[in-house]
């Protein structure tokens, strides 16, 4: 079989436990935080129009934040695959005894990009953050301690295995473990329940002036500092292309997970059969360069893992992203499942907002792959700055950027179909953008504001310490204020 024939490999699709029998859990709805009417929903499901949906009460949002999102552009049968959610929530830590309790506020941002479905990406929306605060509360005696930048667990008889522990590298393995167990959630209840299709995901968490960003996929998030000038980014895409080292590593790790179809070997060109005993260049899991290998006949009759160049890289013919939730019942040409290969531990970023003096100007911006496969971090800033210049700074202006870097990547329809205002082909994808404003950080956010707080307590510390609070202690809504001896973080 030649590298041309990427048709002659029998294809096998999502087959499964995805049956059509099941149950749904979550039905399809646009996020919450959006309170739109019945009518707009149906007319944001015209793949013709592609409207741009932003919340029916921007006042509502916390801290203003701005959103919008528009449909894609045929891919996905009435339905927008992208999700997103917000969350406000609190931690209570300390002692309530001896009226030595503190309220830790945090804010959570989300969003996840489905693909083969709505299913994943709902779950996800709907569940992420309840994982999230059960990891938090597990450290939250930790987070509590203001003074305590570093702790490190001691034993007296053998002292410190490791080097001490900054707290927010404890914030981290939080978020790690809270995508993991978001990801085995889906696998459990897909016997449950009809879960189609996977999704990328992406959170910024907001608590105790420092931002925490968890990725897994080729959603992005920026910040755009100092009038807009200054670009930080605070996440990588994870494609098959910059997530290749790890799955070459696991596919020499185990071979039989490529089945008798596919190589790991990623070559600079196609291979054919004149290429055999030829010297070409390629890389393996070893290497960020190139060198040169003689091709052998058994590399002309393998598909090459990972094939493709910047978003139109693929992993095993199939899928263009390495990181998200679900795709447990998806198989690539061949029949090969490509589960194994994609995780959903997301890499996370930390950025200390207190070291900075931020103005309403200075932003966060995180989006789904819709909007960056159409702008760069510079267009974007561009179109940033721009809206600094037309919109005053009243409660829509956040929104107001979101609104216009969703219409800077979808364009406007005509003759060509969707073109930008460079008459360059538009994004036919969903888009999703936050627009989170800097400044706030250090107060939370006002009381009544739109994002769904936790009311269960379905998850709850697993761990209790002697120096914390008794099982059951740390409440879930509002900012303590109205508690004797809380003191608000």
């Amino acid at each position: 079989m030649a590298m041309e024939g990427l048709e002659s490999i029998p294809h096998i699709t999502e087959r499964a436990h995805a049956n059509v029998k099941l149950p749904v859990k979550y039905e399809y709805a646009r996020p919450v935080f959006l309170e739109i009417t019945q009518k707009q929903a149906d007319s944001a499901k015209d793949h013709g129009q592609r409207i741009l949906l932003t919340p029916n009460d921007v006042s509502r949002m916390p801290w203003l934040a701005g959103y919008a999102e528009t449909i894609n552009s045929g891919k996905s049968l009435y339905s927008n695959e992208d999700q997103a959610s917000i969350h406000v929530s609190t931690l209570l830590s300390g002692e309530p005894e001896k009226d030595q309790q503190c309220t830790i506020w945090y804010m959570v941002f989300g969003i996840f990009d489905g693909h083969a479905g709505t299913g994943a990406a709902l779950t996800a929306a709907n569940t992420l953050h309840g994982h999230i605060k059960d990891k938090l509360c597990t450290i939250r005696h930790f987070l509590a301690r203001e003074q305590a930048e570093v702790i490190a667990e001691d034993d007296p008889g053998l002292g410190c295995i490791t080097e001490p522990i900054q707290t927010e590298s404890l914030v981290m393995g939080a978020l790690e473990e809270a995508f993991a167990e978001m990801d085995d959630q889906i696998r459990r209840e897909r016997e449950t329940y009809r879960i189609k299709g996977g999704c990328t995901a992406q959170v910024a968490l907001f608590m105790q002036s420092k931002l925490f960003v968890a990725n897994a996929g080729d959603c992005r998030a920026v910040l755009f500092t100092e009038n807009g000038s200054k670009i930080t980014p605070m996440s990588l895409d994870f494609t098959p292309e910059t997530d290749r080292r790890r799955l070459q590593t696991l596919a020499y790790l185990q071979p039989q997970l490529l089945g008798k179809h596919y190589g790991r070997i990623e070559y600079q060109r196609r291979l054919r059969k004149k290429d055999i005993s030829q010297r070409v260049l390629f890389r393996d899991r070893h290497m960020s360069g190139w060198a040169y290998r003689t091709v052998t006949e058994d590399d002309v009759n393998r598909v090459p893992m990972i094939i493709g160049h910047g978003k139109r890289a693929r992993l095993m013919a199939t899928i263009g992203t390495t990181r998200g939730f679900g795709d447990h019942d998806l198989e690539a040409p061949g029949g090969q499942w490509i589960k194994p290969f994609l995780t959903p531990v997301p890499e996370v970023r930390v950025h200390n907002l207190a070291h900075h003096d931020y103005k309403p100007d200075d932003i966060l911006v995180m989006a789904s792959d819709g909007l960056w496969e159409r702008l760069t971090n510079e267009e974007a800033q561009e179109c940033v700055q721009a809206a600094f210049e037309r919109y005053d700074r009243d409660e829509k202006f956040y929104t107001n950027i979101a609104h216009d870097l969703v219409l800077a990547a979808r364009g406007t329809f005509g003759k060509k179909g969707w073109r930008t205002a460079k008459e360059q082909i538009a994004s036919g994808d969903d888009i999703t953008v936050f627009v989170v404003p800097l400044n706030c950080h250090r107060a939370p956010p006002k009381s009544g504001c739109l994002g769904e707080t936790d009311t269960s307590n379905e998850f709850s510390d697993p761990i209790t310490y002697a120096s914390g609070p008794p099982e059951g202690t740390f409440y879930e809504n509002g900012t303590g204020d109205s508690q004797t001896g809380v003191k608000q973080i």
